[in-house]
């Protein structure tokens, strides 16, 4: 999944995923490459107990935690409604500041969760888009009509100068 989602972002599009738990362990090296690019996208990820001393369903942040040096930022939910408040914030920031952005919430309690809550409907969102940065990323997109080049290699004399 983290492979499609770097594949989108190079092709200009603006990506988002949902996982949780192992899922997101195998998504780790694509992280690395995504977040040094400086793409923005957004993973939603139900936090959750990693598969380790034994089998677990029940949420703690022990996935989460292990992407803490991947580059992205962190946002963390504690209730139903304010996923939907991080999650649109979270692609606000994404794009505004061309930085991928990791929003967590309880993988146990509130991905389950029931209740109701005040929808943001759509003209808002519309409102609060900067389109400028919408068409700063399709620009940067790769388009075999207009080649440049993305992500130079370093060989260890410019590598290990930093």
């Amino acid at each position: 999944a983290a492979g499609a989602l770097h594949g989108a972002l190079k092709a200009g599009a603006f990506g988002v995923t949902f996982t949780a738990s192992q899922g997101l362990l195998l998504m780790i090296p694509n992280m690395f490459k995504i977040a040094g690019e400086l793409l923005p996208c957004v993973m939603h990820v139900a936090a959750r107990a990693l598969a380790g001393q034994s089998l677990s369903i029940f949420g703690d942040h022990s996935d989460v935690m292990a992407c803490r040096s991947t580059g992205w930022a962190m946002l963390a939910s504690e209730s139903v409604e304010m996923v939907q408040y991080h999650a649109l914030i979270a692609h606000l920031v994404s794009m505004e500041r061309r930085v991928p952005v990791q929003h967590f919430f309880d993988g146990f309690r509130t991905s389950h969760e029931v209740n109701k809550v005040k929808l943001i409907d759509y003209e808002t969102m519309k409102d609060l888009i900067d389109w400028e940065a919408v068409k700063i990323h399709h620009g940067l997109a790769l388009n075999p009509r207009h080649p440049h080049m993305q992500g130079q290699s370093q060989g260890p004399d410019i590598f290990f100068q930093c």
